[in-house]
């Protein structure tokens, strides 16, 4: 709400650049608010696409591409940040202490931000889960994570102790007893339903054709 206050603020005075950076602090903050109220609300239903290959689940749409939108606000925001900086045009004031230091963390940000955007725009989404006939994928991190059903000792919703436990998650448990954990609360509420479907094809390899005639 403040952002936005200083976005309006700006616009108004003409420095529509400066109101710019604030608009995309605003679009990066509301971003990760507004998937909360669906997550509270419990009305989270994952994006189901089917081929010959498998089944793959995306998060709920009214959680990532807010989640994008935020990602894209800081990206916007910093670009600007460092562009204005250089050319003395930053209207907003930049405490002296962080003179020198905000261009490098700006820097920064964007180079992530942009990374993850670009990843994002491959994957199709902020991430996923794919089931095949075989075993699985996990998209949530930089590089894809796999396994095969026949590796998997337990799918469960909380990694054995002492791992710090992540809400809503699935566990993979392979038979060398590394864990793989998915926070699917944004696939289904407390990711309990994509769980059960999960541990559901672990436990019936009979029915895994499912994953490939749509």
């Amino acid at each position: 709400a403040f952002t936005a206050f200083v976005a309006v603020h700006y616009l108004l005075h003409g420095e529509v650049a400066s109101a710019a950076v604030a608009m995309g602090a605003t679009a990066f903050c509301f971003g990760f608010v507004v998937p909360q109220i669906k997550i509270v609300l419990g009305r989270i239903v994952p994006r189901v696409q089917s081929d010959s290959g498998g089944t793959t689940f995306r998060p709920d749409v009214g959680i990532d591409i807010p989640m994008q939108v935020a990602v894209s606000g800081g990206v916007l925001a910093c670009l600007l940040i460092l562009i204005l900086l250089s050319m003395g045009r930053l209207a907003i004031p930049v405490p002296p202490n962080m003179r020198y230091s905000l261009p490098f963390l700006t820097a920064i940000i964007f180079a992530l931000g942009a990374a993850t955007l670009w990843r994002t725009l491959l994957r199709g989404s902020t991430s996923y889960v794919r089931l095949t006939a075989k075993g699985f994928e996990v998209a949530q991190g930089w590089r894809p994570q796999r396994g095969e059903w026949v590796s998997v000792k337990e799918i469960a919703a909380e990694a054995p102790l002492p791992q710090k436990q992540a809400p809503g998650a699935i566990v993979f448990v392979m038979s060398d007893d590394e864990t793989l954990t998915v926070v699917a609360g944004a696939y289904t509420p407390d990711g309990a339903a994509l769980r059960d479907l999960v541990r559901f094809y672990w436990q019936h390899p009979d029915a895994r054709d499912e994953l490939t005639d749509d």
